[in-house]
């Protein structure tokens, strides 16, 4: 069967899978999608996902084969709303688990973590999606931020988390999709902007590999300039330090030992009672056109 057929048929067939149980899915289970209409829970959940960038009427057009009886804006958003968006986490697991097959190098998946900006109606005025951005003008930014997984070889969506682009965190995004993650081994490939210690240990209490570009070694910010000195040249170095809450003559004397951890900074695997973590890891420096540096 031609792949793109096969794929839709699963797709189809999830969806009406969940149509059945569809008050599980649902704002008010006992009131909506009880009436026979023209927009049910099966035609809103396709038409969400087949929808492009033209506007939302144009849209609905096209998607009804431009019919008179085609519904109205007013009546799809208030179809689209009665849908939790837990239904499409759903629909996007059940599919994967589907259509999924493994491909390994090696004994291992590649799964890259990166990030994308949805920005969306400026209008819209919440804690969650909207910053203040400041300039000539200081107007208001509201956007959605994506965190997404992605499986190189088998070129498929594994995981994502969708975060308020005002309350956005990629170093959280990155911990919680190891966390979730529940495949064969793994070695996890992110960017600059979700390096942290809390990740690295997130991905290796889950039993996996991590490979992540950092912020070059000379930058103020990387979080690895503490554990200099380093050679000019390209090197592989094994890394231990003990990570600490305590600052003591001890651990301010010894750099090269400890690394203190301050409180607002998140890490998972301390606390007050237990306030000391060994943290192992291996550093990589390439030298590209532009220095690159990775951790793995």
């Amino acid at each position: 069967m031609n792949n793109y057929k096969h794929l839709k048929n699963v797709l189809d067939y999830n969806i009406r899978k969940m149509a059945e149980v569809r008050s599980i899915f649902c704002q008010n289970a006992e009131t909506d999608f009880i009436r026979n209409r023209k927009l049910t829970f099966e035609t809103t959940i396709k038409n969400i996902i087949c929808m492009e960038t033209a506007s939302l009427k144009d849209e609905l057009l096209k998607l009804n084969d431009y019919s008179i009886e085609t519904p109205t804006a007013s009546a799809f958003i208030q179809a689209r709303d009665k849908i939790k968006a837990e239904a499409f986490k759903t629909l996007f697991d059940n599919f994967n688990a589907k259509t999924h097959c493994d491909k390994l190098y090696k004994g291992y998946r590649f799964i890259a973590i990166d990030g994308s900006e949805l920005p969306i109606d400026n209008s819209i005025l919440d804690k969650e999606t909207t910053l203040l951005k400041h300039g000539g003008k200081n107007q208001t930014y509201s956007a959605y931020h994506l965190n997404a997984s992605y499986d190189l070889l088998e070129c498929t969506y594994d995981d994502l988390i969708i975060q308020g682009k005002a309350e956005m965190n990629e170093n959280d995004a990155f911990c919680k999709i190891a966390d979730r993650y529940k495949g064969n081994k793994a070695i996890f490939i992110a960017n600059r902007g979700y390096e942290s210690y809390n990740g690295f240990e997130h991905v290796n209490k889950t039993g996996n590999k991590y490979l992540i570009r950092v912020r070059d070694i000379d930058s103020r910010h990387s979080i690895t300039q503490s554990f200099g000195p380093y050679s000019d040249e390209e090197f592989d170095l094994d890394v231990f330090r003990m990570l600490t809450l305590k600052q003591t003559n001890m651990t301010k004397v010894c750099k090269q030992l400890y690394k203190f951890v301050p409180s607002n900074a998140r890490f998972d695997f301390m606390s007050k009672e237990d306030p000391w973590y060994e943290l192992n890891y291996n550093q990589l420096n390439l030298i590209f056109e532009k220095p690159a540096f990775v951790i793995s």
